[in-house]
């Protein structure tokens, strides 16, 4: 049964039929994975190879250090060279976050796209979007039941991880009751809820830490504490021994700031770009803030690129601020 409120476009069984017929499969997460990208890819995948299909798992930018406990990480690989009957894409609210990949899947006879985000663009043949969903995890498992794949233990540890991540740890408004639901059935197949809660979200190496502090020290105030924003460079993350990932949860952590209403993260880029995490209360869209900026997201959480400039940091600091109440 579909969650209530879910938008199958062109229709769950139909995107099943298409993957199954396919013999040789790719799918492709975005640049930059979160626990949501890896453990969506490796839950499809593992579930196709049960099912005896050739599948190629690919993420642009690889598996970052903290996902990389996930059972048959080491299957991704970062590049694809081969022809494939069909391609699918987790988590990718456009054809340009699949960066190198891009070309690989619309190469591809056939494709199907697999998302949840509130402002998606359609570049797939077939698309299976439910924006309520929590994560990309609850329409793969919804995927997989359709296809008649067995949800393993193996599987059940790989959504249960892009749940929690996609959720903050089920802190976040975009949980519902159908996630429970689906994590309870994940907890019947054999994932451990305290172990991938510890090992994905919770644990922290002394390089994110230490960056996370820096973020936080570098933290300033608009619109009298409606808006907090704070800015990391390249040589913070090399002085410090980090990657773009260990600060992932910043925003979120600013955001949770009392009184603050949206919270903004910039993070320098070796070419000379800068990309803006952005978090909001509720009832602030900051996905339309991204949109305008050439990015997209969720209501509540929205991610852009712009130009390494002070002129441009000033000019997203004062729409975001032009959109608090």
């Amino acid at each position: 049964m579909s969650p209530r409120g879910a938008v199958f476009r062109n229709g769950m069984k139909a995107a099943a039929k298409t993957i199954l017929a396919a013999e040789r499969i790719l799918i492709v997460c975005h640049r930059r994975p979160d626990g949501d990208a890896i453990g969506s890819l490796l839950a499809l995948g593992l579930g196709l190879l049960s099912l005896d299909k050739q599948v190629v798992m690919v993420s642009p930018d690889g598996v970052p250090p903290r996902y990389q406990f996930l059972p048959g990480s080491e299957l991704i690989l970062k590049k694809l060279a081969g022809k494939v009957d069909a391609a699918v894409a987790v988590d990718c609210g456009s054809a340009e976050q699949l960066g190198a990949a891009a070309r690989l899947f619309k190469a591809a006879p056939v494709s199907v796209q697999i998302d949840h985000h509130d402002f998606a663009d359609r570049f797939g043949m077939h698309l299976v979007a439910d924006a309520a969903a929590a994560a990309v995890g609850e329409i793969v498992y919804e995927l997989l039941l359709t296809m008649k794949a067995q949800i393993t233990p193996v599987i059940a540890t790989c959504l249960l991880t892009a749940i929690i991540v996609d959720t903050g740890s089920f802190r976040f408004s975009n949980v519902r009751s159908r996630t429970f639901r689906i994590c309870a059935d994940l907890l019947d197949c054999g994932a451990d809820l305290k172990y991938l809660v510890d090992e994905a979200y919770w644990k922290k190496t002394e390089s994110t830490m230490r960056l996370e502090a820096l973020c936080v020290n570098q933290m300033r105030f608009e619109r009298n504490g409606k808006v907090v924003w704070s800015y990391i460079r390249q040589r913070d993350f090399a002085r410090l021994n980090g990657q773009v990932a260990d600060v992932d949860g910043v925003a979120d952590d600013l955001r949770s700031l009392e009184g603050v209403k949206i919270a903004a993260l910039f993070r320098e880029d070796p070419c000379g770009r800068c990309r803006v995490s952005l978090r909001s209360a509720t009832g602030i869209n900051v996905a339309e803030v991204a949109r305008h900026f050439g990015g997209g997201g969720h209501f509540n959480s929205a991610a852009f690129w712009i130009s390494n400039t002070k002129s441009e940091r000033s000019r997203v600091i004062r729409v975001i601020s032009s959109v608090v109440p």
